[in-house]
């Protein structure tokens, strides 16, 4: 799944002095500790409008999704280690750490070891890896789900796999760099996991 990531950025961040007020309105819950507007947002910042109305959708995604947040983040993990998308892991990897999970339930999302989850999060993984490989999953892997999860948390799934899917394309098409040293290495996934079909 990987691509040809670019060693340095495509395009440049918007510096804030050259945005409209409503977008700094929009963008005020998305700044780093220093008050900084987050690389990402900062370089989407070149279609305002678009940035604006996807943040509506993002702010679901991670601020009012029905999934339990650390099972969001191993998703979310998975799809930025498969993407190689280093922008989109570091900042995840800091959100699952507030979020109550350790190094070792990260990199085993990443790697594919998922014997060390629990039967709901190995679950949400196959399906993160079926929707990426195949958008849609199986018969037996929705059965799987169904078990665990309500149809407004299956939604929450694949809204989830959607978003973080299309912004590990914008990471790694447009060369997104990292604010800073990583937080945990990006492991280099050489086999990836096989979803039965």
């Amino acid at each position: 799944m990987p691509g040809d990531v670019p060693e340095k950025a495509r395009v440049r961040p918007v510096d804030e002095a050259d945005l409209q007020e409503k977008t700094l309105a929009a963008l005020a819950p998305y700044r780093d500790q220093n008050g900084r507007i987050y690389t990402i947002w900062a370089t989407l910042a070149h279609h305002e409008d678009a940035l604006r109305r996807f943040l509506v959708f993002s702010n679901h995604v991670l601020g009012k999704n029905t999934l339990p947040p650390a099972s969001r983040e191993l998703m979310i993990l998975r799809i930025a280690a498969r993407a190689q998308a280093a922008y989109e892991w570091d900042q995840h990897v800091r959100i699952a750490r507030r979020a109550g999970l350790a190094d070792e339930s990260i990199l085993a999302a990443a790697t594919g070891v998922w014997d060390v989850l629990d039967a709901l999060d190995q679950d949400l993984l196959a399906a993160t890896d079926s929707l990426v490989d195949r958008q849609s999953v199986d018969d037996e892997l929705w059965g799987r789900l169904e078990a665990h999860l309500s149809v407004e948390q299956i939604i929450d799934v694949l809204y989830t796999v959607g978003q973080y899917l299309t912004i590990a394309t914008v990471i790694n098409t447009l060369g997104v760099q990292t604010e800073g040293d990583l937080a945990l290495p990006l492991p280099q996934l050489s086999d990836q996991k096989e979803v039965p079909a």
